[in-house]
């Protein structure tokens, strides 16, 4: 399990140099390997916001300015959003497809097609002052000023839009949130029950997603009700359920802020000597 998600993070990480290379920047392997590693010693953070001081890492190594990498990270977790909807998607599809291929589901998604056409023209009457209140909206990131405009305007920030570059990032997003959910499959299985992997691999992404949406850190407490909570209507008892939660959050959460944390150590004496 923990092989399958060591290789899940190595994808994390290619997906990572596929993103800031698309920006013009190319810092040492070595280097950079270890400052992208010890950022996931704050993965514990609400909303895992501690991974933003991979910025302050890159300003400071490899002199990347703040709104590349803070952007590179954004899109980071853009990407992780969109292979959790994907994941959900195909769940739904797969699991209720008698109600969607049904007269009443056809209904249903007629309905709510027009409900959503309705209320996006609604939206579009004020489109332009929509768009340009979110361009100009500022934010504060380690003492700077920011907007949001102020990323659309990056050197090479239209190479994120490349076809390829999207398929790659989207492939890797995907392979490396499937890993992990093969992971917690394999240990569904030790406890010898039987459900798909791709319904594992909803289970595990959704309730992660969920727990982070409370901004508390790691998502700890929410997360691990979501999971048991979804385990339970796919009849897995609570009295498995918890103890099966309790070792996939061990072999993620915590083993990427273990492996964060080796690597915070190491960076801090060799390259922060004076911090």
């Amino acid at each position: 399990g923990l092989c399958l998600i060591s290789i899940g993070y190595l994808m994390r990480y290619l997906r990572w140099k596929l993103i800031i290379n698309s920006f013009g920047f190319y810092p040492l392997v070595k280097t950079e390997c270890k400052l992208w590693m010890a950022s996931y010693s704050f993965t514990a953070t609400p909303g895992k916001i501690g991974e933003l001081i991979r910025c302050f890492f890159l300003r400071k190594t490899f002199n990347i300015p703040l709104k590349y990498s803070f952007c590179s990270i954004i899109t980071e977790r853009l990407f992780d959003l969109i292979a959790v909807i994907i994941f959900a998607v195909c769940f739904f599809i797969i699991k209720y497809k008698y109600l969607i291929l049904s007269s009443e589901g056809l209904l249903i998604g007629i309905a709510v097609f027009i409900a959503l056409t309705f209320l996006l023209r609604i939206q579009l009457i004020d489109y332009r002052k929509l768009m340009a209140y979110f361009i100009e909206k500022k934010f504060k990131f380690l003492g700077k000023v920011f907007k949001i405009g102020d990323f659309i305007k990056l050197r090479n920030f239209k190479n994120l839009f490349k076809i390829n570059v999207l398929v790659k990032i989207t492939f890797l997003s995907l392979f490396s949130w499937g890993l992990e959910g093969l992971a917690f499959l394999l240990l569904l299985t030790k406890f010898n029950f039987d459900i798909s992997l791709l319904t594992a691999t909803f289970i595990h992404t959704t309730s992660g997603l969920l727990g982070a949406l409370t901004m508390l850190p790691g998502g700890l407490v929410f997360t691990e009700a979501i999971t048991v909570s979804i385990l339970k209507l796919q009849t897995i008892p609570i009295d498995y359920g918890i103890p099966i939660t309790s070792i996939i959050r061990l072999m993620t959460l915590w083993y990427i802020t273990f492996l964060g944390t080796i690597s915070l150590f190491i960076i801090r004496k060799e390259i922060f000597k004076d911090v």
